[in-house]
């Protein structure tokens, strides 16, 4: 069992909606990433985590 969010403007029976307005289909996109990296930030801060130092990042390469 897991809990289900939808982002976006539909209603899905059992899930939490994390609403957006609704945009033309080419726009959609952008404005349902933002609530989930919002998500991702809380979530992450919640646990303890440091989302500018993940532990999985070892490296960073810059191009001159």
């Amino acid at each position: 069992r897991a809990d289900v969010v939808v982002v976006g403007s539909a209603e899905v029976e059992g899930a939490t909606r994390i609403g957006v307005p609704e945009v033309d289909e080419r726009y959609a996109p952008l404005l349902d990433i933002l609530p989930l990296q919002r998500l991702a930030l809380a979530l992450a801060l919640a646990r303890g985590e440091d989302p500018d130092a993940p532990r999985g990042l070892k490296k960073v390469t810059a191009t001159m």
